[in-house]
């Protein structure tokens, strides 16, 4: 048993030192969070790391995605977290310009957090309309669903930055009437990529263009300088 005990860590600190995501079953729920078993061992699963679900009796028996926030053999101790597994799938599947749905957590001076997926999500009040927002909370309240795109991310810290402006039909329709802008998130979306892939075609032609001329110009030079 010991044998098997010393194996089990073994194998612990070395998806550790992988930072793995690892699968494991929940065996039993406290006040603080839950408890998995890992390779034999029980690890703690504290309450604010459960990603979209709460410390129930639902959970046990659920296989859950891990990966370890501290592994300490001297005093026994592992403390794992599923969201740090999920965002971190998450955010490697989510790219500049995606279109996201949220539910809105809450609201600052500076903008609304919204939670897309187990991931915070800031969308800054400059992001919301291209109308000027007197106040916030005519047009967005907690636990409202919504949809922005996403306008840049922290892969790293599980940070995403978003907008519902890019989503306007019309400026200041997000102030009017946010569920038309929602309901029509896909399509307004769609004219926005076109819209920017156009430009993206039209700066790379100035700029051949440019180079061109350029090229037109020093041969220009050569010919006077050779005459």
């Amino acid at each position: 048993r010991r044998i098997q005990y010393r194996a089990a860590w073994e194998k612990v600190l070395e998806l550790q030192e992988q930072d793995a995501v690892m699968e494991a079953e929940v065996v039993a729920v406290n006040r603080g969070g839950a408890i998995c078993l890992v390779e034999g061992l029980r690890a703690f699963l504290p309450g604010s790391h459960l990603a979209g679900q709460l410390p129930t009796d639902d959970l046990v028996g659920q296989t859950l995605q891990l990966k370890f926030l501290e592994v300490n053999q001297e005093n026994n101790k592992l403390v794992v977290s599923n969201r740090k597994a999920v965002v971190e799938q998450q955010m490697a599947d989510l790219s500049r310009g995606d279109l996201v749905t949220g539910i809105v957590k809450a609201l600052k001076p500076y903008g609304a957090f919204v939670e897309v997926g187990g991931m915070s999500g800031l969308l800054h009040i400059s992001q919301i309309s291209y109308d000027r927002i007197e106040d916030l909370e005519k047009v967005l309240q907690p636990g409202m669903q919504v949809k922005c795109m996403i306008i840049d991310h922290d892969k790293v810290n599980g940070r995403i930055a978003l907008s519902t402006k890019t989503l306007e039909p019309n400026s200041g329709d997000m102030i009017r009437d946010p569920q038309m802008v929602f309901d029509m998130a896909e399509e307004t979306a769609a004219k926005y990529h076109a819209h920017m892939e156009e430009e993206r075609k039209q700066r790379e032609q100035t700029a051949r263009d440019l180079v061109l001329g350029l090229g037109d110009s020093l041969d220009g030079l050569e010919g006077d300088e050779s005459s």
